[in-house]
């Protein structure tokens, strides 16, 4: 995988732009605190009859139990792995962004470990990798997301605010039988070579954190509701004072 040390904005903006190519058909991009491995957090966990077995039974009891909370049109299991992603649920999907932008707000946000280096990861994709979230019930009625066996993009429909904010793509891992776990992006020999990884080296955040504010990549904008609102109040105002 090819790593690209990035000293500032402009020089991430580039770097992104140099990436254009005719060989692939569109780009997501991640951003991560640490250097981990581009995987699902569910992967993280082991279970003795397969962690992807807990998942169903995770998303079974989700409908169950949440009925009364859950809106009316979720049903399916694509619909129940989004939803339940978005609130934290552990899942198969690992979330993207469009928007390069987006990916290196997520990177550098908790700027108090400035002192470490952070990362954005580029994805290189082609059509036939997508799932349309809002073509399934058509098309696509056969495709399960625990019966693929490849990797997969998933485009979400445009239904929630924060997805809309954070242009949000989420990739769907498949479960290896054999290795019994979900196998990272950045070791599948298929997918390794369409990964390129931007280490945002230490001791800029503050100041990168300062030029995003500007282009309008900030807490409020990410999270479009009171909590994101609150958390930029705080940046804005407490970031430069003493503790």
């Amino acid at each position: 995988m090819k790593s690209i040390e990035i000293c500032s904005i402009d020089q991430f903006i580039r770097e992104i732009l140099e990436l254009q190519t005719n060989c692939f058909d569109f780009f997501i991009f991640r951003g991560q605190r640490i250097n981990a491995p581009l995987v699902p957090s569910l992967a993280r966990y082991h279970y003795f009859d397969g962690i992807d077995a807990v998942e169903r039974r995770m998303l079974v009891e989700l409908k169950r139990m949440g009925k009364m909370m859950l809106p009316g049109a979720v049903s399916e299991d694509w619909e129940l792995l989004i939803l339940g992603q978005h609130y934290g649920l552990k899942t198969r999907l690992l979330d993207w962004s469009s928007n390069p932008l987006v990916a290196l707000y997520f990177a550098i946000r908790d700027i108090d470990d400035s002192e470490t280096p952070s990362y954005v990861y580029a994805f290189m994709g082609n059509n036939e990798q997508v799932i349309d979230k809002d073509d399934i019930p058509n098309d696509q009625t056969g495709i399960s997301p625990f019966e693929i066996n490849e990797l997969k993009v998933l485009r979400p429909s445009l239904n929630n605010e924060r997805i809309i904010a954070q242009s949000g793509w989420f990739t769907v891992h498949p479960y290896d039988n054999e290795k019994h776990g979900f196998v990272p992006m950045d070791q599948d020999d298929g997918m390794r070579g369409r990964v390129t990884e931007f280490m945002i080296v230490p001791g800029i955040k503050a100041k990168l954190m300062s030029h995003l504010n500007m282009l309008g990549f900030n807490a409020q904008t990410m999270f479009p509701e009171l909590a994101g609102l609150c958390h930029y109040l705080n940046w804005q105002y407490l970031s430069k004072a003493e503790v």
